[in-house]
């Protein structure tokens, strides 16, 4: 299993994201009128939408299969204004990075006619425009959220039942993860933004969520690293409370397990995957009529969910799913308004200051 970690969430949360690596060539010959290429993860575009796609326009879709933001960003520098790729699969908080390289080309709001498809909570999501300019096409979602056996526990829509004095002993977290969750639920800032420039207070902050979990130690079972440690011990009912990413979590629900899981009151963090068009695409017409057939049906956004194992942000992908598939994958709109998405602002300055309270809180 791959581990769980707050830098490891682009490959992590359950899904399928093993693929071929990069290889970098020439523009193929296949480049022309009638194709289509895209670069993304595993189980990422169903199969099925790829072949009705092809069916109803003549276009070939080339999917080539990436597990690595670094090695995409690599691949569209390497290759500079004589791109081989389409459209790329970019993470909300790597956006910026592509953008200010030249790697990404701003999209045309008149050529995605079905962008109305994707959900308010992400239609309006900072991460989509850049310097006034819309650059992505938000595809999939995922989320920390609080799993709980619902057997056991009487939810109470907060962080705060992680440490109630009735559960000790049977909660686990990731301590780098729920560092940012305690930090919200102190009434910090977890993901730094706020203390660009101020070092002393993010400090400050970070010491009051690191003396917290240490003063609560003892209502933690056991940390864990991978998804797969928190499912066993949900399993075992070692646990009946936990932070985890929304992947594991969705796994126990789908494999039957009273487990739920929820964002509570004083929200959680989150990332997004993208679809974008290559800067200078070979087929960027081509790339505009697969991203509005993809946007064009909530049937498409649950058959992404269901293949890759994270939340659509389609609206309507709940009148679509299953009740089990539901319960797995669709937070109430309430919740999911309570999502902060990661930023790419004073990331430095926050994985060193977690990392090292992380380090504190093991030691402790």
């Amino acid at each position: 299993m791959i581990k769980i970690s707050r830098r490891a969430t682009l490959q992590a949360l359950g899904a399928s994201a093993l693929a071929m690596p990069y290889v970098i060539r020439p523009r193929p010959s296949w480049a022309q009128s009638k194709v289509v290429n895209v670069t993304t993860y595993d189980q990422f575009v169903p199969q099925s939408f790829i072949d009705q796609f092809q069916a109803d326009t003549g276009i070939t879709v080339q999917v080539r299969l990436t597990d690595d933001q670094g090695k995409q960003y690599n691949l569209l520098a390497a290759e500079g204004t004589a791109p081989t790729t389409d459209i790329v699969t970019v993470v909300s908080h790597r956006m910026p990075q592509f953008a200010d390289s030249n790697l990404l080309a701003p999209m045309d709001p008149d050529r995605l006619k079905n962008f109305k498809t994707i959900n308010s909570a992400y239609q309006d999501a900072p991460w989509l425009e850049i310097d006034g300019k819309r650059y992505a096409v938000p595809i999939l979602a995922g989320f920390e959220g609080m799993a709980y056996n619902t057997d056991y526990v009487e939810y109470t829509d907060s962080w705060g039942m992680m440490f109630d004095p009735k559960y000790e002993g049977m909660t686990s977290y990731t301590i780098s993860d729920f560092l940012s969750m305690v930090m919200l639920y102190l009434g910090d800032d977890g993901d730094f933004v706020t203390y660009m420039g101020k070092p002393e207070v993010a400090q400050a902050a970070m010491n009051k969520a690191r003396d917290f979990l240490i003063e609560n130690k003892k209502m933690v079972r056991r940390y864990y690293d991978a998804g797969a440690e928190v499912q066993q011990m949900f399993i075992n009912e070692d646990i009946y409370l936990a932070q985890t990413w929304s992947g594991p979590a969705a796994k126990l629900i789908m494999d039957g397990h009273p487990v739920k899981l929820a964002v509570p009151k004083e929200g959680s963090y989150g990332f997004v995957y993208n679809l974008n068009i290559v800067n200078n695409a070979p087929n960027m017409d081509n790339a505009y009529l697969f991203l509005d057939a993809l946007l064009a049906s909530p049937e498409v956004g649950a058959a992404m969910q269901r293949a890759s194992g994270f939340t659509s942000t389609f609206s309507g992908v709940e009148n679509v799913l299953s009740d089990l598939e539901k319960a797995a994958g669709v937070l109430p709109q309430e919740q999911l308004d309570r999502l902060i998405f990661f930023s790419p602002e004073n990331r430095d300055m926050k994985n060193e200051m977690i990392d090292r309270a992380a380090a504190e809180v093991a030691a402790a």
